[in-house]
């Protein structure tokens, strides 16, 4: 069995945490948050220890770290697990600067990493993706996405996330490139705060359209 740390006891982080403590091929070895009072919640709820990043990525005995931190710490923490050797379960989005995801490159291009893309693993999109791979479907012409929240996250939340669309439309994005099997190559969006004022005045939207264009057509 192999032991994982948690890297972040926030939102997304009690869910993995979750996850991690029931599954049965990895144990959750530890439990990592600047904020003490969230790691020592989460660390109690399955009997895992607090650590530090440095103390998780130093431990031999941890296989691989889960990085549920906030998003602006996502790459910089990639990196670091990279240079210790460790397997990689990161959420998306990366980062929130282009550069700075390039610039990583070099470390991260032969991690053992996965991003949090986890509709490529739904069962109903692998029915639809190997429908259309056999043949199916016909001759696809367009590929239609809908995606809804049941509210909008607190706007708290959308000040550091990345916003609706470097971190909620970010799965559509992956999963019309994964079920198309091409690159997008054109890119025409907008999009206007229809719902919550609050996130019009941290500069983004609540509700957007996307259309993008693959080399095919």
């Amino acid at each position: 069995m192999h032991k994982v740390a948690l890297i972040g006891a926030g939102r997304i982080g009690r869910i993995h945490g979750r996850n991690a403590a029931l599954n049965g091929r990895i144990s959750l070895a530890g439990i990592v948050d600047p904020v003490a009072a969230a790691a020592e919640a989460l660390a109690s709820e399955w009997s895992a220890p607090v650590l530090s990043l440095d103390e998780a990525l130093a431990d031999p005995s941890i296989a691989g770290v889960i990085i549920a931190s906030s998003t602006d710490t996502h790459l910089d923490y990639s990196v670091r697990a990279a240079r210790a050797g460790k397997a990689i379960f990161c959420e998306k989005p990366i980062d929130q600067d282009l550069d700075r995801a390039r610039s990583a490159e070099a470390d991260l291009k032969d991690a053992r990493m996965l991003l949090a893309f986890n509709r490529r693993f739904d069962p109903n999109f692998q029915a639809v993706k190997a429908r259309l791979d056999e043949g199916g479907i016909g001759v696809l012409e367009s590929l239609q996405i809908t995606s809804n929240d049941p509210s909008p996250p607190p706007p708290s939340y959308v000040a550091v996330s990345g916003g609706l669309f470097k971190d909620m439309a970010i799965h559509d994005f992956d999963m019309a490139r994964w079920i198309l099997g091409e690159e997008v190559v054109e890119v025409f969006a907008f999009g206007s705060c229809l719902v919550d004022p609050e996130i019009g005045k941290l500069g983004d939207v609540d509700t957007a359209r996307t259309m993008l264009k693959t080399a095919s057509g």
